[in-house]
């Protein structure tokens, strides 16, 4: 195994070095791991380390001291056909998301300590295409159009064990925001330049506070329940813009340059579930998790200050503005059904059927926000191997069908009448030392 131990570290140092791991749309992980990967997340069949670190600290207390490497290779299958009829594909990845925890329980004490780090959120597409023409006409002819939103939560916790039956704990930790748009933009609110279209290439991060918390009760001697709740998180993310307007056909330098602040952040989610040992070898598990986008995703602002262009700053009266996109996401249910069979000492078998409300609204659909997988199929297994435990997976999601839309509240009619498809692949590696 110290060829298996080098060759993992290794992988995972590399990964934790790569400016854009994510390409994926795997919008908020409530749980990660291969172990949990394999039950489509349900973290309270799996209660490793990493499903503890991700999704309820409590079951730290039932967490042998040592280390979880993860990382999860993410391929996407997207299309888009634009309202001109081409039809565009996304890039496939491979995109990565590492995880990493490390355990350890106090002696002759119901304290548990862990600390880690992981992929809480990752949302990005790329896609290729002809601009269709928009407000007075205006196309900036073959253009790329990609979006990233990653959140990185490094946290600590702590958990304590009431009882056999009781446990609980608390998670405190640092998560990173990154927000990148390229693509053209179409200003919807600002009253001088609503409905006209730039050329903006937009990046901008921030860290908050982030905060996790959980209960573990064993109802009966085979049937217990976990709860976990995670508050909102805010970030208000300062970079820059760049952009060109040349389209525009305003008679003034075409290039500009803005500092940027977005305002964004990650919703408050809720997570209840319930664990019944069925018989010595099988356990099957419910999860129901509740993420309250409408609060956190009605609208995203966009504050542009220090403009360097004296033209456009003379068009405009100011050297500063304001942009408001709108989101107006809804609330997403998420269910989890799944089961561990241990096949024999060396051998466990998993698999799960996952279903998702979709969150997205059609009304503010693009191709860089359509987060619209509603459905997901996982198997997965553990095998002892010289002492140590390799956990893997493999997760199919997808839509229940292409998305027409139809209609749009955004401003101008490049999204009208297009039509979108999206499915990912998930291969995901633990190893446990």
């Amino acid at each position: 195994m110290n060829l298996v131990k080098a060759n993992t570290v290794l992988v995972i140092g590399t990964l934790l070095l790569l400016p854009e791991y994510s390409q994926a749309n795997d919008i908020i992980r409530i749980g990660t791991g291969a172990r949990a990967g394999g039950m489509v997340n349900i973290s309270g069949l799996s209660r490793d380390g990493l499903s503890a670190l991700s999704a309820n600290p409590a079951y730290f207390t039932q967490v042998e001291e040592g280390v979880q490497l993860n990382f999860t290779a993410v391929f996407v299958e997207s299309g888009f056909t634009s309202s001109l009829g081409e039809k565009a594909k996304a890039d496939r990845g491979p995109g990565f998301f590492p995880d990493f925890v490390k355990v350890w329980n106090a002696a002759d004490s119901p304290w548990s300590f862990a600390a880690g780090a992981f992929t809480q959120s990752a949302m990005r597409a790329s896609f290729e295409f002809n601009d269709p023409p928009g407000t007075l006409g205006v196309t900036y002819g073959r253009q790329r159009h990609e979006s990233e939103y990653i959140v990185l939560n490094a946290s600590a916790a702590a958990a304590y064990q009431f009882s056999e039956r009781l446990s609980v704990g608390v998670q405190a930790g640092l998560a990173y925001n990154r927000n990148r748009l390229e693509a053209p933009y179409i200003f919807q609110s600002h009253p001088a330049l609503q409905g006209l279209k730039v050329l903006v290439d937009l990046e901008a991060d921030d860290f908050s506070p982030a905060f996790l918390f959980g209960l573990d009760y064993q109802l009966a001697e085979n049937l217990g329940i976990n709860l976990s709740y995670s508050p909102e998180v805010d970030f208000a993310a300062e970079g820059d813009l760049q952009g060109n307007l040349s389209a525009l056909g305003l008679g003034i330098t075409p290039d500009f340059f803005y500092q940027a602040a977005v305002e964004t952040g990650l919703p408050a989610f809720f997570s209840a579930g319930l664990n019944w040992q069925q018989s010595e070898r099988l356990e099957l598990g419910f999860q129901l998790d509740w993420i309250n986008w409408a609060s956190r995703f009605a609208e995203l602002p966009i504050r542009l200050s220090q403009g360097n262009n004296a033209g456009l700053n003379g068009v405009l009266g100011s050297s500063s503005l304001n942009d408001t996109a709108l989101l107006d996401w809804d609330d997403q249910f998420t269910l989890h059904l799944g089961g561990e069979y241990d096949y024999s000492a060396a051998l466990e078998l998993r698999a799960g059927y996952e279903y998702s409300s979709v969150a997205v609204p059609q009304s503010t659909m693009t191709p860089l926000t359509a987060s619209v997988l509603q459905h997901a199929f996982s198997i997965g297994a553990s095998q002892n191997m010289g002492g140590n435990m390799l956990d893997y997976y493999y997760r199919l999601s997808f839509s229940a069908g292409d998305e027409n839309i139809s209609a749009t509240s955004l401003q101008g009619n490049e999204y009208r009448g297009t039509q979108i498809d999206l499915l990912l692949h998930n291969i995901g590696l633990t190893v446990n030392f």
